[in-house]
């Protein structure tokens, strides 16, 4: 297993179903442009399947290289799957972590007690259940993420799950931030942002719509988001450039606020101050150089 990799190297994740039939060319050689990908066993997979998808990820993942240019994560599908791969370690060392899926505050305890058994390793729990519509739940969530030993690289954002549980689905045409999850999402960054923790936007599950896409994903960036779930190669390209351009326009503001002594100045039609936005400069710094 590697070292914890940054926030600002996953990119677009795309998700890829444990049964993929191209699975092994896919852990190998990465999937299009995808910096990261996480390879699902949990929602993507139907509960006859799962048995023979973990057996044939074990044994893909054996055989996958140590090494490559993108980052690999599996998605388990519950403790009982995180212990079945935890078991074959030449299998986890070709990966750089863990998604956790469904995480709260009532179910980070099951998680936790398998976690304990390789603490070294790399998470990424996703915040995706009914709890988290309340405040006291996600701030009794923040306090379970605050207990476990492992590395948090960043938390992904379920916005399909969360739509489902109050009987929704995105409609044609709507960003997430059209959505009833406009608030929700709000708070998770009001409230986890501050703890020190990132966040990575939810999945556009609007393939075949890359205008829709293009308006969420420059809406994730003005809320902060630099990383993104994708569930088609299509969208890989359009998070990616956004996200590029996104930090390249900024790279100017960045600089200054990090070489110049002024407490306040303008820049751009803007007024900026050291107080104010250096902790902003430092973090847009700290994603350039994970580019």
């Amino acid at each position: 297993m590697s070292a914890t990799p940054s926030y600002g190297a996953l990119g677009a994740s795309l998700y890829v179903p444990a049964t993929h039939p191209s699975l092994s060319h896919i852990l190998s050689e990465g999937c299009h442009s995808a910096r990261s990908l996480i390879i699902c066993t949990e929602d993507a997979v139907s509960p006859r399947s799962v048995a023979w998808a973990v057996r044939r990820l074990i044994k893909e993942l054996r055989m996958a290289p140590a090494k490559t240019p993108f980052l690999r994560f599996v998605r388990p599908r519950s403790p009982f799957i995180l212990r079945q791969l935890i078991d074959a370690p030449e299998a986890m060392a070709k990966l750089d972590g863990v998604v956790i899926p469904k995480f709260d505050a009532h179910t980070a305890l099951d998680w936790r007690e398998v976690l304990g058994q390789t603490p070294k390793l790399a998470v990424m729990p996703t915040l995706e259940t009914a709890l988290l519509f309340r405040e006291s739940s996600v701030i009794d969530t923040l306090q379970a993420i605050d207990a476990l030993a492992n590395p948090v690289i960043a938390l992904r954002i379920g916005a399909n799950d969360m739509l489902g549980a109050i009987g929704l689905k995105r409609q044609s045409g709507q960003t997430i931030y059209d959505t009833p999850l406009r608030s929700t999402i709000e708070r998770l960054i009001t409230l986890f942002r501050p703890a020190g923790y990132e966040l990575a936007a939810p999945v556009c599950d609007l393939i075949g719509e890359p205008e829709t896409l293009s308006r969420e994903v420059a809406q994730d960036i003005a809320w902060g988001f630099y990383a993104k779930t994708c569930v088609h190669p299509s969208q890989i390209d359009v998070v990616e450039a956004h996200l590029s351009q996104a930090l390249e326009r900024q790279s100017q503001q960045v600089h200054n606020l990090l070489s110049r002594s002024d407490a306040v100045f303008k820049d751009g039609g803007q007024m900026l101050e050291q107080t104010c936005h250096s902790n902003w400069a430092q973090r847009i710094q700290a994603l350039q150089a994970a580019q």
